[in-house]
């Protein structure tokens, strides 16, 4: 049976990262659109890499797989859409990463397309459909839409959308990362560093990924301490660098002591504007430390590369399911970075203590992110 259309009912943990979102960061760059699909191989260096977690306040992410699958995607065709460039790290970027691994590691053949603006999505997602392309993946919730328009129309090709929640229980398929889990690291962390009970933070787009890692954080603050406040600001898809440190400055002047960005390409700005007045950062979605390694202190990963190529694991196998698939803290698919020797330095080590913690109570089991969101006002 042509393993297009092979629906077998198999559970897929996908494993190794954000609302928001998004992430976890749903943002489209500011840069012009491609309004076909990119012909030429992508660039075999990833756009991130996922460090490993071993300092202090650290959970190891479980492995992405247990075993090497293999040269399983000979013989089939993978493209990927992007809201922004592969030169985003925070969110597009490790998509594309995802993208390489199937190439060199399942034998996929692979193309792309960056920075695709909304105007332009069916006709990407079509002209991928038509060339014979067996799985479709796109990075965002924004193409869910126009994924559930197209996917009746070819019935013998997969699509895949990040952030998705809903199917057409045919060949559409979500693969997502819990934004909840990603803000709620933030805030157990950041509830602890402030002195004024404020913690800041940068938003992109008003998407239900940025929504969700907004509450984490909120969540994770009154988990350890129900007097801290989580302050919001939206900017948009398309907000740049100045228009991010502009949000950023504005909380600080609100009193907020510790910034938080969900900005994508638009965290620089939201870095500047911490660094400026002495404040620290903590990032999403990959690792922003070498933006700015004595202002950023770490970032919650969101292992979007993972979880896009476990997908194309699925699929190769004739295992996917049209169904929304969800991974975090538990599955290894969120954890911290590594923090820089700036937060060691202004980090007490009670803090990173009680950090390692709650995330053990986590993976245990006694601590549900999903049910302190809940109690939330």
């Amino acid at each position: 049976m042509n393993r297009k259309v092979r629906k077998k009912a198999i559970a897929l943990v996908l494993v190794l990262m954000l609302i928001v979102t998004t992430l976890f960061a749903c943002n489209d760059p500011s840069s012009g659109p491609s309004t076909t699909p990119e012909a030429t191989e992508p660039k075999t260096e990833p756009a991130a890499t996922e460090p490993a977690a071993t300092e202090p306040g650290k959970t190891e992410p479980g492995p992405a797989e247990t075993e090497e699958p293999g040269l399983i995607g000979e013989g089939l065709k993978a493209a990927m859409i992007l809201p922004g460039p592969i030169s985003d790290i925070g969110f597009s970027g490790p998509a594309y990463d995802g993208l390489v691994r199937m190439k060199e590691e399942l034998g996929y053949e692979i193309s792309f397309a960056e920075s695709v603006a909304a105007a332009d999505y069916e006709n990407v997602f079509r002209t991928y459909a038509a060339d014979g392309f067996d799985i479709i993946f796109a990075q965002g919730a924004q193409f869910l839409e126009t994924a559930m328009l197209v996917a009746d129309d070819y019935p013998d090709t997969w699509f895949a959308v990040s952030s998705a929640f809903a199917t057409n229980e045919k060949n559409i398929s979500g693969w997502n990362l819990s934004s909840h889990d990603v803000g709620f690291l933030v805030g157990i962390l950041a509830a602890q560093l402030t002195e004024t009970n404020k913690i800041g933070n940068v938003s992109g787009a008003e998407l239900p990924p940025l929504v969700m890692i907004n509450d984490g954080i909120r969540a994770g603050a009154a988990y350890i301490n129900p007097d801290v406040e989580v302050i919001n600001i939206w900017t948009s898809a398309t907000a740049d660098n100045a228009q991010t440190k502009e949000a950023g400055v504005a909380l600080l002047d609100s009193g907020c002591d510790i910034l938080h960005s969900s900005a994508g390409v638009g965290t620089p700005g939201v870095v500047s504007a911490a660094a400026e007045a002495g404040k620290y950062l903590i990032a999403n979605s990959a690792d922003w430390t070498s933006v700015d390694p004595d202002t950023v202190l770490t970032s919650a990963m969101a292992g979007w590369s993972t979880a896009a190529f476990n997908t194309a694991v699925a699929f190769a196998q004739g295992e996917l399911q049209p169904r929304p698939y969800m991974n975090g803290i538990a599955e290894g698919a969120v954890y911290l970075a590594d923090y820089t020797a700036k937060a060691r330095e202004v980090i007490p080590a009670e803090v990173f203590a009680r950090v390692d913690e709650i995330i053990e109570g986590i993976l245990a089991g006694e601590i549900v992110v999903e049910d302190e969101v809940a109690k939330l006002p």
